[in-house]
This record gives C-alpha cells, sequence and structure tokens, in this order.
C-alpha cells in the first residue's frame, strides 16, 4: 500500500483538503472566467515505493510509466482503478497501490469503449434492413459498428469481414467494451465472417439481429458460442 496525501482541487469551487474521513472545505476560489466548475482532480503525492502506471484499468494492460516521490492528480474511477493525471500524460493506477480518504468525491470515469458502448445501446430496437446505413430507420450488422464508431469520428470499413482488418486480434478471454466481436453465421462455422457486433462487457455484445434488429446478446448463446471467429480491437486508448 502507498500513502498518499489528497487535495481536491478545481476552480471556482471550493476545495477540500482529506483529513481520514473529514473533508475539510477551503476558502472559494474568486477566479470568475466562468460560473461552471472545472473539475481537475484530487492531488495527491505518492510518499512510498513506486506505482506502476498503464493506458488501460487492466493489470495486463501496457505500462506508461513508473512514478514515486511525485505530485500526481487522481480524475476519477473505474471500477478497481483510479484515472490520474502526471503532467500532461493520463493513465491509470490500480486502487490498492493508493489511498485516498474518500471514494465517494471521486467521479465514476469511463473509457472511450464504455461511452461507444453507451451510444450504441441508444439504438437498441432500430430495425434490421440489409445494407441499411441509418441507426434510426435501419441498419445491417456492419453498418451499425460503423456508424456507431463514426459518432466518435473513428472511421471504420463498411463490411463485417473487412473490419475484422481495421483494429488489432484480441483474444476473447481479453475483451474489453467497444472491441468488435466476429461470427460465422453461414451454416457450419468455417472461420468466414458474415456477422459483427460490438462487445458491451459482461458476457454480451450490441448487434444488428436479422429478425430482432438492434439488440443486446449473450456470447455464451450456444448459438454464437458455436459460430464465434474471432475479436478486433479498434480503439487505443488511456
Amino acid at each position: 500500500m502507498k500513502y498518499i496525501k489528497g487535495r481536491l482541487v478545481g476552480r471556482g469551487i471550493a476545495g477540500l483538503i482529506l483529513m481520514g474521513a473529514l473533508a475539510v472545505p477551503l476558502c472559494a476560489s474568486t477566479h470568475k472566467e466562468s460560473i461552471f466548475p472545472s473539475y481537475t482532480g484530487i492531488r495527491t503525492k505518492v510518499v512510498d515505493s513506486s506505482i506502476k502506471v498503464r493506458n488501460y484499468p487492466n493489470k495486463y494492460s501496457n505500462q506508461l510509466a513508473t512514478i514515486e516521490n511525485q505530485d500526481i492528480y487522481i480524475l476519477g474511477m473505474n471500477h478497481d482503478w483510479y484515472r490520474i493525471r502526471i503532467g500532461n500524460q493520463e493513465g491509470w493506477v490500480e486502487k490498492t497501490d493508493i489511498q485516498v480518504s474518500d471514494h465517494a468525491i471521486v467521479p465514476y470515469s469511463k473509457v472511450l469503449g464504455e461511452e461507444v458502448v453507451e451510444y450504441g445501446k441508444l439504438f437498441i430496437g432500430t430495425p434490421y434492413v440489409w445494407g441499411g446505413n441509418d441507426l434510426k430507420r435501419g441498419v445491417d450488422c456492419s453498418g451499425l459498428t460503423k456508424k456507431v464508431f463514426e459518432g466518435f469520428d473513428i472511421n471504420i470499413s463498411r463490411l463485417s469481414y473487412t473490419q475484422v482488418n481495421d483494429g488489432k486480434e484480441v483474444d476473447k478471454s481479453e475483451l474489453r467494451p467497444g472491441d468488435l466481436v466476429f461470427f460465422d453465421t453461414s451454416g457450419a462455422n468455417t472461420g468466414n465472417i458474415s456477422h459483427v457486433g460490438i462487445y458491451a462487457g459482461q458476457g454480451m455484445f450490441l448487434h444488428a439481429d436479422c429478425t430482432k434488429g438492434v439488440t443486446l446478446s449473450s456470447l455464451s448463446n450456444t448459438y454464437y458460442k458455436k459460430n464465434y471467429v474471432t475479436s478486433s480491437r479498434i480503439l487505443n486508448e488511456i
């Protein structure tokens, strides 16, 4: 366990000094650039052994840096991880590596993949239309994935069997929200890709089903488990 001292800092709002279970208000800023607060995080200092900073809230993700004896800002949390900023760089550290007195004041920080999934879920119920590209009037499977990613200015190809090459192959056991999952739905699974969806987390994926339209399905469903081919990671995210 690494011990840190924490302070909530912001623009146009009162700061907080964390002291055990107490949060003591500081004087409010007189800065009047905006009537809305600009949250910059909880300023902390690592005062013990070094901790690893990763590019995603997962212990198998890439290590960006090792930090010790320096100021960092906690910007948010995502399950067992804190999103932090050091200088101009952002990354993730495990909650067990630092100590914050009151988790309740740390906002939940979504990763981009979660935002992609939430956006895609807005179109659950949209009918399936072969060749369709309209998220409200009708889409097919690859039309759904393409248009959802376009909502985040991310351009991928139009067809399921070409979308598999738009990202980096990832093992099924390491899926993250926002990854693409591919299937052979032509009959016997020979590995020829004919269907695609967006992994939504918790073993579920979002896709345009030819009978149900845009819907959520389980990867453990017998049909999809049998016809699963591979997965691809489009997003390179912090």
